[in-house]
Protein backbone atom coordinates (compact mmCIF):
# COMPACT_ATOMS: atom_id res chain seq x y z
CA UNK A 1 0.00 0.00 0.00
CA UNK A 2 1.34 3.42 -0.97
CA UNK A 3 0.32 6.53 0.91
CA UNK A 4 0.61 9.84 -0.88
CA UNK A 5 2.60 12.26 1.16
CA UNK A 6 0.83 15.60 1.23
CA UNK A 7 2.56 18.40 3.11
CA UNK A 8 0.96 19.22 6.44
CA UNK A 9 -1.08 22.43 6.49
CA UNK A 10 -2.08 24.81 9.25
CA UNK A 11 -4.93 27.15 8.33
CA UNK A 12 -4.20 26.56 4.66
CA UNK A 13 -0.48 27.35 4.96
CA UNK A 14 2.11 24.58 4.47
CA UNK A 15 3.76 23.95 7.84
CA UNK A 16 7.24 24.41 6.35
CA UNK A 17 6.22 28.01 5.42
CA UNK A 18 5.37 28.93 9.03
CA UNK A 19 9.00 29.60 9.85
CA UNK A 20 9.38 33.20 8.78
CA UNK A 21 12.50 35.07 7.77
CA UNK A 22 13.76 36.89 10.87
CA UNK A 23 15.79 39.53 8.98
CA UNK A 24 13.35 42.45 9.44
CA UNK A 25 12.73 41.66 13.09
CA UNK A 26 16.44 41.31 13.90
CA UNK A 27 17.25 44.53 12.05
CA UNK A 28 14.48 46.49 13.78
CA UNK A 29 15.37 45.18 17.24
CA UNK A 30 19.05 45.99 16.71
CA UNK A 31 18.42 49.52 15.42
CA UNK A 32 15.70 50.26 17.99
CA UNK A 33 17.91 49.12 20.87
CA UNK A 34 20.68 51.40 19.59
CA UNK A 35 18.21 54.33 19.38
CA UNK A 36 16.68 53.61 22.82
CA UNK A 37 20.11 53.37 24.45
CA UNK A 38 20.66 57.03 23.48
CA UNK A 39 17.26 58.05 24.91
CA UNK A 40 17.15 56.91 28.57
CA UNK A 41 13.98 58.95 29.16
CA UNK A 42 12.00 56.51 26.99
CA UNK A 43 10.50 53.84 29.24
CA UNK A 44 9.99 50.65 27.26
CA UNK A 45 9.88 46.87 27.36
CA UNK A 46 10.61 44.14 24.81
CA UNK A 47 9.20 40.72 24.00
CA UNK A 48 11.19 38.85 21.34
CA UNK A 49 10.31 35.33 20.14
CA UNK A 50 12.99 32.66 20.50
CA UNK A 51 13.36 32.34 16.71
CA UNK A 52 13.57 36.15 16.44
CA UNK A 53 10.95 36.42 13.68
CA UNK A 54 8.47 38.38 15.82
CA UNK A 55 8.92 41.00 18.51
CA UNK A 56 6.83 43.49 20.45
CA UNK A 57 8.13 46.81 21.72
CA UNK A 58 5.97 48.66 24.24
CA UNK A 59 6.77 52.31 24.91
CA UNK A 60 5.22 54.24 27.75
CA UNK A 61 3.66 57.60 26.90
CA UNK A 62 4.21 60.72 28.98
CA UNK A 63 2.25 63.89 29.63
CA UNK A 64 -1.28 64.69 30.75
CA UNK A 65 -2.68 63.43 27.46
CA UNK A 66 0.15 61.03 26.61
CA UNK A 67 -0.43 57.66 24.98
CA UNK A 68 1.43 54.37 24.99
CA UNK A 69 2.86 53.04 21.72
CA UNK A 70 2.99 49.36 20.85
CA UNK A 71 5.10 48.12 17.95
CA UNK A 72 4.59 44.62 16.50
CA UNK A 73 7.46 43.54 14.29
CA UNK A 74 6.90 40.55 11.99
CA UNK A 75 8.92 39.12 9.12
CA UNK A 76 7.20 41.26 6.50
CA UNK A 77 5.52 44.16 8.31
CA UNK A 78 5.45 46.47 11.30
CA UNK A 79 2.20 47.42 13.01
CA UNK A 80 2.07 50.56 15.16
CA UNK A 81 -0.60 51.06 17.85
CA UNK A 82 -1.44 54.14 19.92
CA UNK A 83 -4.73 54.54 21.79
CA UNK A 84 -7.24 53.08 19.31
CA UNK A 85 -5.22 54.17 16.27
CA UNK A 86 -3.16 51.56 14.44
CA UNK A 87 -1.55 51.16 11.06
CA UNK A 88 0.00 48.23 9.20
CA UNK A 89 3.22 49.08 7.33
CA UNK A 90 4.38 46.45 4.81
CA UNK A 91 8.13 46.22 4.48
CA UNK A 92 9.80 48.01 1.58
CA UNK A 93 13.32 47.60 0.29
CA UNK A 94 15.91 48.41 1.37
CA UNK A 95 14.89 47.16 4.79
CA UNK A 96 17.42 49.39 6.55
CA UNK A 97 15.67 52.50 5.15
CA UNK A 98 12.25 51.08 6.05
CA UNK A 99 13.38 50.50 9.65
CA UNK A 100 14.90 54.01 9.83
CA UNK A 101 11.59 55.46 8.64
CA UNK A 102 9.63 53.48 11.24
CA UNK A 103 11.96 54.60 14.03
CA UNK A 104 11.59 58.21 12.84
CA UNK A 105 7.81 57.90 12.96
CA UNK A 106 7.95 56.36 16.45
CA UNK A 107 10.31 59.13 17.55
CA UNK A 108 7.84 61.75 16.28
CA UNK A 109 4.94 59.98 18.02
CA UNK A 110 6.84 60.45 21.29
CA UNK A 111 6.93 64.24 20.80
CA UNK A 112 4.29 66.98 20.76
CA UNK A 113 4.69 67.27 16.96
CA UNK A 114 2.35 64.29 16.50
CA UNK A 115 -0.97 63.53 18.09
CA UNK A 116 -3.89 61.15 17.91
CA UNK A 117 -7.28 62.72 17.38
CA UNK A 118 -10.01 60.46 18.75
CA UNK A 119 -13.60 60.99 17.69
CA UNK A 120 -16.38 59.73 19.94
CA UNK A 121 -20.10 59.17 19.69
CA UNK A 122 -21.94 59.30 23.04
CA UNK A 123 -18.54 58.99 24.72
CA UNK A 124 -17.55 55.81 22.80
CA UNK A 125 -14.46 56.11 20.55
CA UNK A 126 -15.06 55.20 16.90
CA UNK A 127 -12.38 56.96 14.81
CA UNK A 128 -8.69 57.71 15.32
CA UNK A 129 -6.44 59.93 13.20
CA UNK A 130 -2.67 60.27 13.50
CA UNK A 131 -1.82 63.92 12.85
CA UNK A 132 1.49 65.77 12.45
CA UNK A 133 2.20 69.45 13.07
CA UNK A 134 3.93 71.12 10.12
CA UNK A 135 4.15 74.77 9.14
CA UNK A 136 1.68 75.86 11.80
CA UNK A 137 -1.14 73.42 11.05
CA UNK A 138 -2.14 69.85 11.90
CA UNK A 139 -2.06 67.50 8.90
CA UNK A 140 -3.45 63.98 8.61
CA UNK A 141 -1.00 61.06 8.42
CA UNK A 142 -3.69 58.35 8.37
CA UNK A 143 -6.98 57.32 9.92
CA UNK A 144 -8.63 54.14 11.13
CA UNK A 145 -12.20 53.70 12.32
CA UNK A 146 -14.87 51.26 13.35
CA UNK A 147 -17.25 50.10 10.65
CA UNK A 148 -20.26 50.18 12.95
CA UNK A 149 -20.81 53.00 15.43
CA UNK A 150 -23.63 55.17 16.74
CA UNK A 151 -24.14 57.61 13.86
CA UNK A 152 -26.79 59.55 15.79
CA UNK A 153 -24.89 59.96 19.07
CA UNK A 154 -23.48 63.22 20.41
CA UNK A 155 -20.06 63.75 18.81
CA UNK A 156 -17.01 64.78 20.85
CA UNK A 157 -13.24 64.65 20.38
CA UNK A 158 -10.18 63.95 22.48
CA UNK A 159 -6.54 64.61 21.60
CA UNK A 160 -3.54 62.57 22.78
CA UNK A 161 0.04 63.79 22.46
CA UNK A 162 3.28 62.68 24.08
CA UNK A 163 5.95 64.76 25.76
CA UNK A 164 8.63 62.09 26.05
CA UNK A 165 10.94 63.79 23.52
CA UNK A 166 11.02 67.35 22.20
CA UNK A 167 9.68 68.02 18.72
CA UNK A 168 12.26 67.80 15.96
CA UNK A 169 13.27 71.07 14.31
CA UNK A 170 13.49 71.63 10.58
CA UNK A 171 17.23 71.02 10.96
CA UNK A 172 16.42 67.38 11.75
CA UNK A 173 17.35 67.07 15.45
Amino acid sequence: MTIASEPLHFQGIPVNKLNRDPELCRLFVSEARRFLAKQPEIQHSWSVDDDEDHAILEIQGKGDAGFDITVHIDSDAIILWGEGWHEHYSVTEPKKDFVAGMLGLIRDMLSPSMRIRERRSNGTPYKWTLENFEEGTWGVENTCALVFWNWFGTKTEAFYSNEVLPARTQAGV
